[in-house]
């Protein structure tokens, strides 16, 4: 009985990841090897003819390439800025329970209003604007979110700003197991505040470095709300990735197309977390060697 009464907590949670999870994997899986109408119910089995289609797809490829490269732009952002804060919060400074409240609040904001508020500032005659003029990168007002060159960018921005708070607590929590003595010895020894930053922070924090990058990795391949409810895939297909490319196959009841495109984003989700994680433990060991 004390064997089984763990799994008993466990079992809802279970539950819940094999209905909303398992099950439509192995669904997606089956479909993507049928030409199925999901009006009919039925499906004739077209073996590997659906992922043909998506791979000498143009829109397949614009897609794959956006995706990759907003998990350029957000991985090294969502990896470094949060763990800056993290550091400039562990401080013992009077109010700084305060900043850690104001730094989590975008997390707990829902990203319709996020959104809303991101679109507001990216506007023509929006604040993003008028700063970008005032410093000169643009001579006239310029909403970022409609022009095909930013577009991506600014998009990633608002994903980036929206995850500060979430990692800087896993930050937080790593940097609050380093014990004190470490930096206390390398102070006594004439290191400076960035020495230590990169000889003892960084290393001690790799596991919380590697969950993070993980994370991102994983959230970058399936962003969809940032982009649905900000420019929608566009502008000129701009901002199409990999999940609204789904999402618009799905909307047009190509559910057979749409559920290969799945397999192929679970594969490379996959494959791409292995390889952080492969790359991040080789970087740890390194630094401690």
């Amino acid at each position: 009985m004390k064997i089984l009464t763990p799994w008993l907590f466990l079992l809802p949670a279970i539950l819940v990841l094999v209905v909303f999870l398992v099950i439509p994997i192995i669904e997606a899986f089956k479909w993507s090897f049928l030409d199925y109408k999901i009006i009919a119910g039925t499906g004739e089995f077209v073996g590997l003819d659906n992922f043909k289609e998506i791979f000498t797809d143009d829109k397949f490829w614009l897609a794959f390439f956006n995706t990759i490269l907003f998990l350029v732009i957000v991985l090294p952002l969502n990896v470094f800025l949060p763990m800056v804060l993290a550091v400039l919060v562990n401080q013992s400074i009077k109010g700084v329970g305060t900043f850690r409240v104001l730094y989590y609040l975008p997390v707990i904001t829902p990203m319709v209003v996020a959104a809303l508020m991101w679109k507001m500032l990216y506007s023509q005659s929006g604040l993003i604007s008028e700063f970008l003029m005032m410093i000169g990168i643009f001579d006239q007002q310029t909403n970022l979110l409609v022009n095909s060159s930013t577009a991506l960018v600014a998009v990633a921005m608002i994903t980036v700003w929206k995850g500060l708070g979430y990692y800087m607590i896993m930050y937080l929590a790593g940097l609050q197991s380093i014990p004190k003595d470490v930096y206390e010895s390398a102070s006594i020894d004439g290191a400076s505040s960035l020495q230590q930053f990169w000889k003892i922070t960084v290393p001690m924090l790799m596991p919380s470095i590697t969950l993070v990058s993980v994370m991102t990795i994983i959230g970058g391949l399936k962003v969809f709300e940032e982009i649905a409810l900000t420019t929608g895939g566009g502008p000129v297909g701009a901002t199409t990735t990999l999940v609204m490319y789904i999402y618009d196959k799905f909307m047009n009841l190509d559910v057979s197309i749409a559920s290969a495109a799945g397999m192929v984003l679970l594969v490379l989700a996959i494959g791409a977390s292995l390889l952080q994680m492969k790359l991040t433990s080789k970087r740890e060991e390194d630094l401690r060697a």
